[in-house]
């Protein structure tokens, strides 16, 4: 048959008294429908679960407050040494039988951290503190408390810092080895550059909310450990509390000593000096006494 030769089918008509074709379901009373709907529910509530529980993992204000309100009124999350401020620390001072071979590889990231070493001249570090009460905390005193008196600077191993200029941070800074020693504003810009901090200003804690303070310590010849009594006012009432180094141990810093008194030096990088023979080197370690005679001549190197 030619394609000419089609014709289109006819629809047959349906027989008289024979029941009617059932109309189609509409979509919504479908069951795959229901399914669907069913499914699409589920994911849509876990995924609102799980958006939400992430979201729960960036904690307010208020939780971390709740959390940590059965520590007091003022909790101390951290309390950091900072290595290489841009003021200092002058030097650090190892310990005399410190390891040489580490020390000759690499000047640590942390030499108070990692080698033991004490900060000459200025000692750096971060606090952070939360309130924990719905009416904000307020800090309204910090102070240094020596555990003994200071005494006669530290040997060992010196190693310079040289200082990289000024920072642009406003850092509280008190003299350690000075009797009844205060807080003071250290902003060289600043009208305030020191000027007492507490007397004019105090911290308020809010809520849940953290807030570092920086504190730098100087000496000028001898050898303090303190630590700090940070007073605050909270429940209606003043109370204070006692902030220690990492491991409840006293803060320290040392002033410089007298260069024959240490073992060993180590010669900063920048005015690469050599070797005895002539090699270069970045980590150049000299006696003591070798140290001494080069300040003695003015020199920068030794050789």
């Amino acid at each position: 048959m030619s394609p000419r030769d089609r014709r289109p089918r006819r629809r047959r008509a349906p027989t008289p008294g024979s029941p009617p074709a059932p109309a189609p379901l509409a979509l919504w009373k479908r069951p795959v429908t229901w399914l669907l709907t069913i499914v699409v529910g589920a994911v849509g509530t876990w995924i609102g679960a799980v958006i939400l529980g992430m979201i729960n993992q960036w904690r307010p204000a208020n939780e971390l407050a709740e959390e940590l309100a059965g520590r007091g009124p003022l909790v101390v999350l951290d309390v950091r040494h900072i290595p290489y401020p841009d003021e200092g620390p002058g030097a650090y001072a190892y310990p005399a039988d410190a390891d040489l071979a580490r020390l000759d590889a690499a000047r640590p990231k942390d030499p108070a951290a990692e080698a033991g070493a004490l900060d000459i001249d200025r000692s750096t570090w971060e606090i952070t503190l939360v309130g924990t009460r719905d009416e904000a905390v307020e800090a309204v005193d910090l102070r240094p408390v020596l555990v003994e008196p200071c005494r006669a600077p530290v040997g060992g191993i010196l190693e310079p810092n040289e200082s990289q200029g000024a920072s642009e941070k406003v850092v509280l800074v008190t003299h350690v080895d000075r009797p009844n020693p205060r807080m003071l504003v250290e902003d060289f810009g600043g009208e305030d550059a020191g000027e007492p901090f507490f007397a004019t200003h105090k911290i308020t804690l809010p809520k849940g909310e953290k807030n570092v303070i920086q504190v730098r310590a100087l000496t000028a010849k001898q050898h303090c450990r303190w630590r700090l009594e940070l007073d605050y006012l909270a429940d209606g009432q003043r109370q204070t509390m006692v902030i220690s180094a990492p491991g409840d141990k006293p803060f320290e810093v040392t002033g410089r000593a007298d260069p024959s008194a240490y073992t060993w030096v180590y010669l900063s990088p920048i005015y690469e000096c050599r070797t005895k023979d002539g090699t270069k080197t970045e980590r150049l370690r000299i006696t003591g006494a070798e140290y001494a005679q080069m300040v003695r001549d003015k020199r920068t190197c030794p050789y």
